[in-house]
């Protein structure tokens, strides 16, 4: 198992750039934070609120789509470890890559898969302390506002074309929660991959066995 375990490339470099993408996407939620926080108030004309929410719209939908697609990346390289490691979680990488994209099933399956993989990285206690559930709820209710401005929200104005109180504080409700989530994102990487790192140099320099993920939630 060690030599099947060392042979697949380890994922430290996919959690750099998915950590930095991350960043750079909770840097653009911030942004669009700020700006809900100017729009509900009122300072600019009708004229003028489509220049800064154009492009800050424009930045904020391509960070969390970059992030996205490291994220995945970093996510699919960690199963293909776990997997070689004996601590298969039920998925294959492809899979476990899949459900995040699948309708309705992207809603709860990523919960699980993640809490899995801290599970067989470190015991259920590691999984219990990570804050999956606060960056996952994070996650939903982003999206739940996202949908609510699109279908909803989007089509109210006021008078004079402008948006709406509603649709400020939705986007700003959606923008606060995507951020929480990337913020939590990177926290969540960072602990797995250390525990990752932990067992692929256990391997690489021989210090013994790899220890079961029963022994350390013990």
């Amino acid at each position: 198992m060690r030599l099947s375990a060392l042979e697949v490339p380890d994922s430290r470099g996919r959690a750099r750039r998915a950590v930095t993408a991350l960043q750079f996407s909770a840097a653009t939620d911030l942004l669009s934070l700020g700006l809900h926080v100017i729009l509900s108030l009122g300072v600019f004309t009708e004229e003028v609120q489509g220049v800064p929410a154009a492009g800050v719209v424009f930045l904020n939908v391509g960070g969390g789509l970059l992030a996205q697609v490291f994220l995945l990346m970093w996510f699919h390289r960690v199963v293909r470890q776990l997997k070689a490691l004996g601590r298969d979680i039920g998925d294959s990488p492809a899979m476990a890559v899949w459900w995040w994209l699948i309708p309705l099933a992207n809603w709860v399956k990523p919960y699980h898969l993640m809490k899995e993989v801290a599970t067989r990285l470190g015991g259920a206690h590691f999984a219990s302390v990570l804050p999956l559930s606060v960056w996952w709820g994070a996650n939903v209710l982003s999206r739940i506002m996202n949908q609510v401005d699109q279908r909803i929200i989007g089509k109210l104005e006021t008078a004079d074309g402008g948006m709406s109180t509603a649709g400020a504080m939705v986007g700003l409700i959606a923008a606060g929660s995507a951020l929480v989530m990337a913020l939590f994102s990177i926290q969540i990487i960072r602990a797995l991959q250390e525990k990752l790192d932990q067992r692929r140099d256990g391997l690489e320099f021989g210090d013994g066995p790899v220890p079961e993920a029963g022994a350390e939630a013990a």
